[in-house]
């Protein structure tokens, strides 16, 4: 009896991700971009030669940025997956190396931005070579951040019963 109520609770789910509206993704992406960025971003801030107003501003411009961009990065992601036939039943490190590649086509430009604000806001000027690290250093480390900056993003998105980007929640759902 516990299975069949198991395997109708994992119906319901599934048909429940399967009538997720665009918006909804496009929040939960955002959100997730957002936590994500505000906690990584610092310590990234921080290694590029922030001071302590720097990284105020560049978490603050990030945020504001990442507010527009958070749901194009989520709907991005999707269509690197897609590009890439990549989904569910991919392996890992397929699934890894689409997620180092969507972050470093789309996040590292956002990036290198929101440090040109930050030293702009510190310094007075924007300093070219803190952009170059800071955009460099992302790059550098991003088999690190984009995998989890993907995984932390989808945890949000089965939080809040969206499907992965694998899975595709953009798509439109089908009409029975």
């Amino acid at each position: 009896m516990e299975e069949n109520k198991l395997g109708e609770d994992s119906e319901i789910e599934s048909k429940l991700k399967e009538n997720v509206s665009a918006r909804k993704v496009a929040v939960v992406d955002t959100a997730g971009n957002i936590t994500y960025s505000l906690i990584a971003g610092s310590i990234l801030d921080y290694c590029a030669g922030l001071n302590l107003a720097g990284i105020v501003a560049s978490r603050t411009s990030a945020t504001a940025i990442n507010s527009v961009t958070g749901g194009p990065y989520g709907y991005w992601r999707e269509k690197v997956f897609k590009a890439t036939r990549t989904n569910e039943r991919s392996g890992k490190i397929r699934k890894t190396l689409v997620d180092i590649l969507a972050f470093n086509t789309f996040q590292v430009p956002i990036y290198a931005t929101a440090v040109a604000i930050g030293s702009l806001v510190s310094e007075g000027k924007v300093d070219m070579e803190k952009v170059q690290n800071g955009a460099t250093y992302l790059a550098t480390i991003s088999p690190f951040i984009g995998p989890t900056l993907g995984w932390y993003m989808d945890g949000c998105r089965k939080l809040f019963r969206v499907k992965s980007a694998a899975e595709g929640a953009y798509k439109k759902p089908k009409k029975e």
